[in-house]
């Protein structure tokens, strides 16, 4: 058997579901190795890339070994999807919409610890608005503190479409071209993620500053990655009123 490995997947974890096959369905390398014949219970010897197993490529650091992550194995297949990846895994549900997520995929990080967790999207949407409006330069001279939440609700939007809307639907025959694109902008995109994580950016410009130049790349366009409607996002979470 034939198939794609998405490197970003699998270091995510080895349950993630990191390899499409020819006809476009998605498999988890145990999946993968027993849909191909095999049944040795240990992929990393039996997948190989290159004329390499898997085990030797992460040994040549070509790949990270992926986390061990433990899931309930009674679960109905695809039951549960994540909202960002719409990969399965282990998951974690808001209360409120009851959606899922994994810890990493949301942000910010799921605090396993808590009950009663509700996600961000639900946070930032069911919040009371804010009857005072403000004009987009004293939003982007705030800094960040209380503001993180409204960014990381922006950021996840961006990720949401990327990892719902456009890479489910990439033409077989066109698939590989397009998936380079689609994960070279997913890696931009990690970048600003860690930087809001690590608290790098100190005032809204900066996080805005960020986008603007993440959606000037062209391939946003062949992406349809429309920083109009980030924009739309951006001015209704800071309550910026309209001017002429």
């Amino acid at each position: 058997m034939r198939g794609l490995l998405i490197k970003r997947k699998f270091e995510q974890g080895a349950t993630r579901k990191c390899i499409r096959t020819e006809d476009g369905t998605w498999l988890t390398p145990r999946e993968f190795e027993l849909r191909g014949g095999y049944q040795s219970y240990n992929w990393k010897t039996s997948l190989t890339c290159g004329g390499k197993t898997l085990k030797e490529l992460i040994k040549l650091g070509c790949m990270c070994s992926p986390p061990i992550t433990r899931e309930t194995q009674n679960k109905e297949e695809n039951s549960d999807k994540c909202k960002i990846c719409q990969d399965g895994g282990k998951l974690f549900c808001c209360e409120n919409c009851q959606s899922f997520f994994h810890g990493d995929c949301h942000l910010p990080a799921v605090d396993t610890k808590r009950k009663g967790w509700n996600c961000t999207f639900c946070t930032i949407e069911n919040s009371s608005r804010s009857l005072q409006c403000y004009s987009e330069s004293e939003v982007l001279e705030k800094q960040m503190g209380h503001e993180k939440l409204k960014c990381e609700f922006l950021l996840l939007k961006v990720y949401h479409h990327l990892e719902s809307n456009i890479f489910p639907n990439i033409p077989h025959g066109n698939y590989v071209a397009k998936a380079s694109q689609y994960l070279g902008k997913l890696r931009k995109l990690d970048i600003i993620k860690k930087k809001l994580i690590m608290e790098n950016y100190c005032k809204v410009k900066s996080f805005k500053e960020a986008m603007d130049k993440f959606f000037q790349d062209p391939v946003c366009e062949k992406l349809h990655l429309n920083q109009e409607d980030f924009m739309k996002n951006f001015r209704k979470v800071f309550s910026i009123h309209e001017t002429n």
